[in-house]
């Protein structure tokens, strides 16, 4: 593909990018279970998730039994299923670092290859691709983001022209291969479906210059629907009535509307934590290369072929950015709102605004294009303008890797592993506990295949992790009768919080034990202190399978609440803030 002069650069851009990565990694690698992990929708959510599917493997189970009484396997589906086959082989940390490694290593390699494509510079794409491997993309998502790029590096191998060095077959099994490799890494949810879209209006334009490429664009498509099918077969069954029928509670949840400015910031400015990729920077910066080269080719009256050319490329991202955007608006005016909330199925259910989740590459296209403007738009002759022009596209990605770095794991790991445990974050080793359930376990006494439990100030995916059955969980496709349910146990304690009782009815992804006058969660203040007044239905708990209560804290009164308190003196470890209290339900 490329003579050796070109091949030798590769390489060495390459080998510097995996030790970039590995670098970023070391904080890890040095701690172990001590890392600081950003624990919102990784460990609460999504890890569990992954250690169940691994867990039942090839079983064809309808329901996973260790949550929710029975959850459909159709709301636990991992957001990058080729991954579980990690899970299935190491221990949940080893499984997530190596995920973690991978998404870091397919962030900067990716983007390499894409951007070294556009611009055909590969010190750009070297560049960007470092800033954007520090990105603080959650790794339990798989490649959805960071992965991304291969896809549409793939689609630009099938539809360039030949190149005289090259085998054309062996390049479409190629950007073939990648696509299905993104298939089984990504989500078809999240982001899958806006892909789909995209190609196929790829499609349909290319027919109308080449039928060839259009068709090979259009096998491309093909290949990545059936490769989401495949692994989302729970999902597909459930969409079309096949397997366990049951009503997601997602037909109860209530869509908010967001003005334009709401949706500006979170879109365009970078707010959207999700799909963040520092936007403030790269709009200045594109602002800036533009006037500075525009106005070099006005006052030295050369390169103006060049900077056409570069513009027109250059309006690809930004029309799909502005594009997007513009239909981001459109899904959240008032009138679609309103006909979302009030109606059923797939329009009510389907979050379209996840497009959002392809922007931050259409971003990355608008950095490395506007570099490549500055680069080739200034005087030819003057080597040391060349030179500013780089440094200035290279200072422009530092910028965005320290900020991306800043708001990394890690930062927050290498402040853990400076500072010890003055460092307070979480840890993922500490938001487990698996010393602390053990204890729990042995207080209890009995094989946790034979009972269920409920927790109370603490939140469940701690338990669940630890092997427990829990009635409560994290799921954002669960059988909205047994929300209705679960809602027994605390709908006098709902009663008295009017934010409660809106977060769990109007959304109901995480199905908790909520206390009015306390908060569920990982916040110390509400640890180690007496719940008074709580108004819990233990007996309905009761009835649902639950036999133990675990608590982070005492609970005023129990006696009288139908509890048996199995451990005057609460389970507490060295390595973990809070302690448990565990209660047998009479």
């Amino acid at each position: 593909m490329f003579n050796k002069e070109k091949r030798d650069d590769n390489l060495i851009f390459i080998l510097v990018g995996i030790v970039l990565c590995l670098a970023s990694m070391f904080p890890f690698f040095v701690l172990g279970e001590n890392s600081i992990i950003t624990y919102n929708d990784q460990l609460d959510g999504e890890l569990i998730t992954y250690i169940l599917n691994a867990k039942h493997l090839f079983e064809g189970l309808d329901t996973y039994p260790e949550l929710m009484n029975g959850i459909p396997v159709a709301g636990m589906i991992s957001p990058a299923p080729l991954f579980v086959l990690l899970f299935k082989v190491f221990k949940p940390f080893t499984a997530f670092l190596i995920m973690m490694l991978l998404t870091k290593l397919s962030a900067f390699h990716s983007m390499y290859l894409f951007l070294g494509k556009i611009t055909k510079k590969s010190w750009i794409g070297f560049v960007i691709g470092v800033a954007f491997m520090m990105m603080p993309y959650y790794p339990v998502y798989g490649l959805c983001i960071p992965g991304q790029a291969f896809l549409w590096y793939a689609v630009l191998l099938l539809i360039e022209e030949k190149s005289e060095d090259e085998s054309v077959l062996k390049k479409n099994l190629w950007a073939y291969f990648l696509i299905i490799i993104y298939g089984l890494t990504s989500s078809i949810a999240l982001v899958g479906f806006g892909i789909v879209i995209v190609l196929t209006i790829l499609t349909v334009v290319l027919f109308f210059k080449s039928v060839k490429n259009a068709l090979k664009v259009l096998l491309a498509d093909v290949i990545l629907v059936i490769t989401y099918a495949l692994v989302n077969v729970p999902l597909i069954n459930q969409l079309i009535g096949l397997g366990k029928h049951f009503v997601s509670h997602k037909s109860e949840v209530v869509i908010p509307s967001r003005d334009f400015v709401f949706l500006f910031n979170e879109y365009i400015l970078g707010e959207y934590p999700y799909a963040a990729c520092c936007q403030k920077v790269v709009i200045i910066f594109a602002i800036l290369a533009i006037l500075v080269s525009v106005l070099f080719v006005v006052i030295k009256k050369e390169n103006e072929d060049e900077l056409k050319e570069r513009l027109k490329l250059l309006l690809i991202p930004v029309l799909f950015i502005a594009c997007s955007f513009v239909l981001i608006v459109l899904y959240n005016i008032p009138a679609v709102i309103n006909f979302r909330n009030n109606t059923q199925g797939m329009l009510h259910d389907f979050n379209f605004e996840r497009i959002s989740w392809m922007l931050p590459i259409a971003w990355m296209a608008v950095l490395g294009i506007s570099m490549d403007i500055l680069h080739e738009c200034v005087d030819g002759d003057k080597k040391a303008l060349k030179a500013i022009t780089s440094i200035a596209g290279i200072l422009a990605c530092l910028v965005i890797f320290a900020i991306a770095g800043f708001n990394s794991d890690t930062k927050t790991s290498f402040m853990r592993m400076i500072k010890g445990r003055e460092y307070k974050q979480i840890s993922f080793g500490q938001f487990y506990s698996e010393d602390l359930f053990k204890k729990v376990e042995d207080i209890i006494g009995r094989d946790k295949s034979e009972y269920k439990v409920i927790s109370m100030g603490l939140l469940p995916a701690s338990a669940a992790y630890n092997g427990f059955n829990c009635l409560d969980a994290y799921s954002n496709n669960y059988d909205v009768s047994y929300k209705h349910e679960f809602r027994e146990i605390m709908e006098d304690e709902l009663a008295k919080s009017e934010y409660y009782t809106a977060y769990f009815d109007d959304w109901g992804n995480r199905c908790y034990i909520y206390l009015a006058n306390y908060k569920t969660g990982i916040n110390a203040n509400f640890y180690n202190i007496t719940f008074y007044d709580t108004e819990i239905n233990y007996s309905k708990a009761k009835e649902m399978g639950a036999d133990y209560v675990i608590s982070a804290s005492m609970i005023d009164g129990y006696e009288n609440r139908g509890l048996t308190l199995l451990n005057e003196t609460p389970v507490s470890s060295d390595d973990c803030w809070y302690e448990l209290y565990i209660y047998r339900i009479n």
